[in-house]
């Protein structure tokens, strides 16, 4: 696909638009390579959806380039003032080759004196000099930077790289100091080494090592410390959330565990924690029982007295897996600061983490439900007749086949979709091609924030099953106003908790029902529905792609998909043994769609 331009075929199979960031803004816009995904695998609407993103990155170049418009008419000066870390690498390699080049020239210039004039000295008398040198110099950046005498790397910090913010210019200034160090060690090591055994000899017993100096004991080096965690764990998630396109859910699931670590070890710079911050974590995590921020019993205590408490009470604490959620947001910030920061820095979270095969695997977490739990769901007031809107959970003779509190359940059994995919629903994503209806499952719009998928592969059609077609749901679809949601009884959360109002909504109807439990909930419907693909004997990748999973092995790279007609043939096979849902009353036949709907492409909407 090059010969389209900025369009790119990933490995994954989906095309993207990607294009190279304009030189003169590049430092400015964080990053070399701008890319997103177009969410298709298919040529022909990747064509047709590129030219919306080349004008929408376009206007994002244009808006940074305004934004930066004076240092950018500075020129090159100004430009340079904003150093990234690759150029900070570069100061500090340059340093090091000065420190060695000035050694160099000092050891050459003595040579040159010795080999011209015999008066000089000879060679011991040199050596023995260069390493009396050498051996002050160690022992004077030791003691500056032991009393926190930084001058000297704060001159070449400053002038190299001039208006840094505090947190790196420190950093840069250890990174010299180190530099240094490691440099006059070298030229110690180059005396020690010297294949002259008499040199040698006379070397090692004129100059006392390193550290039983005449100034005493060898001053210990204060490292200086990273920022603390508080501060840290914001620019990595800030950083990684630009890089990785987090949802707002996922930013606010990892601050939220960060804010939990804090509380248990302390706010301290990164580098200052311990193995036992670590291992007291853990443990305190594995004792905090289950939602424990929501019970009023627990209110006002500390994480740490909070896990004493229910020792002492013997209440259950944390799931395995749990743990493993919250260790891992700062896992990642070790990983980012030992990369951006100091590549010296230790991980001392990872070792700690319980591993996946600790958490039992994905099956011990998750069932689907049995026929009869299926029959109690289905035979809940909702699908039989309720008191009243309001009372939809008591038994009454008021239909509810306008809701989504009716609809959603039926459609995670008959076309396995996940929740917020199927609350999110807009009348426009009810379409029809080649007389076979489907739902178009998208993320809407680039400004539109109230439609959200978990991964590209979420993007998908689903043809509507036959049971759901006999049920109504096509008639209730043309009652919903044009551009309006299809289920606006059911709310849609804040962009940290899309899922808030759904989830409460639908648990009380598993309570209803009596099938809930710790592994039989929502998502139990999902598992339900592949189980059924298999019993109906419906292809994997068929399955895979009516679910919005990643395909497997090579598919993921070759061709499109299936087309409608074999994903159709697929849902249309799917039964559930032992269901009987004769006793709902469908809405009513279907009504023709409107004339004028159909497209040219054989493609139609409600």
């Amino acid at each position: 696909m090059a010969d389209q331009y900025r369009l790119y075929l990933h490995p994954n199979g989906f095309f993207y638009h990607r294009v190279k960031v304009p030189v003169d803004i590049r430092n400015y816009y964080g990053k070399q390579i701008e890319q997103r995904s177009l969410r298709t695998r298919v040529f022909r609407d990747a064509v047709r959806l590129l030219a919306a993103v080349v004008v929408e990155v376009d206007e994002m170049f244009a808006r940074c380039r305004a934004e930066h418009a004076e240092a950018l008419e500075a020129g090159p000066r100004a430009r340079a003032e904003r150093h990234n870390r690759s150029n900070l690498g570069r100061y500090v390699v340059e340093y090091g080759e000065y420190v060695f080049a000035e050694e160099y020239r000092r050891r050459s210039a003595a040579y040159q004196a010795v080999s011209q004039d015999e008066r000089c000295g000879d060679q011991i008398t040199l050596a023995l000099a260069h390493r009396s040198h050498v051996h002050s110099q160690l022992l004077a950046i030791q003691q500056d930077w032991a009393i926190g005498n930084f001058e000297r790397w704060e001159n070449v910090a400053d002038t190299c790289a001039p208006n840094l913010d505090a947190a790196r210019r420190a950093t840069l200034i250890r990174a010299l100091f180190s530099v240094e160090l490691k440099t006059l060690e070298g030229w110690q090591k180059h005396f020690e080494h010297s294949p002259n055994p008499e040199l040698k000899s006379t070397v090692e017993a004129s100059v006392a090592p390193i550290g039983a100096v005449v100034v005493g004991a060898k001053p210990e080096v204060k490292a200086i410390e990273l920022p603390l965690m508080s501060s840290i764990s914001q620019e990595c998630f800030e950083a990684i959330g630009r890089e990785k396109n987090w949802s707002a859910k996922t930013e606010s699931a990892r601050r939220t565990q960060i804010k939990q670590f804090i509380e248990v070890c302390g706010d301290k710079p990164l580098n200052r924690y311990t193995q036992n911050d670590i291992r007291r974590l853990k443990t305190t995590l594995f004792a905090l029982p289950p939602q424990a921020h929501a019970k009023k019993e627990f209110a006002g205590m500390t994480k740490s007295e909070l896990a004493e408490y229910a020792r002492q009470r013997g209440i259950s604490g944390l799931s395995a897996e749990s743990v493993r959620q919250i260790m891992t947001a700062p896992n990642i910030v070790y990983g980012w600061a030992r990369a951006e920061y100091d590549n010296t820095l230790q991980n001392i979270v990872q070792p700690m983490i319980p591993s996946p095969s600790s958490v039992g695997g994905k099956r011990s977490k998750r069932q689907g439900f049995s026929a009869e739990e299926l029959q109690n769901l289905f035979t809940t007031p909702v699908f039989t007749g309720v008191e009243s809107e309001a009372a939809w959970l008591r038994p009454g003779s008021v239909r509810m086949h306008h809701t989504g509190r009716f609809w959603v359940p039926l459609l995670a059994l008959f076309a396995g979709m996940r929740l917020m995919e199927a609350v999110q629903l807009l009348r426009a994503d009810v379409g029809c091609q080649s007389n076979i209806w489907f739902l178009d499952i998208n993320d809407g719009d680039v400004d539109d924030v109230s439609k959200r998928v978990k991964n590209p592969s979420s993007v998908r059609r689903i043809p509507v099953h036959p049971v759901l077609t006999e049920l109504g749901f096509l008639n209730f679809v043309s009652t919903v106003q044009e551009g309006e949601r299809l289920f606006p009884d059911i709310p849609i959360g804040p962009a940290t908790q899309r899922h808030r109002y759904a989830s409460k909504m639908f648990n009380k109807l598993l309570r209803v029902a009596g099938i809930k439990s710790s592994q039989k909930v929502w998502h139990s419907l999902r598992h339900g529905f592949e189980q059924a693909c298999r019993d109906s004997r419906v292809d994997s990748a068929v399955m895979d792609q009516l679910q919005g999973h990643a395909q497997k092995g090579m598919r993921s790279i070759y061709g499109d998909g299936y087309g409608l007609d074999a994903l159709y043939d697929g849902v249309r096979s799917i039964r559930y043994d032992g269901l009987n849902l004769a006793h709902i009353q469908p809405l009513g036949s279907i009504t023709p769609l409107a004339k004028g709907h159909e497209a040219a492409s054989g493609q139609a909407y409600f």
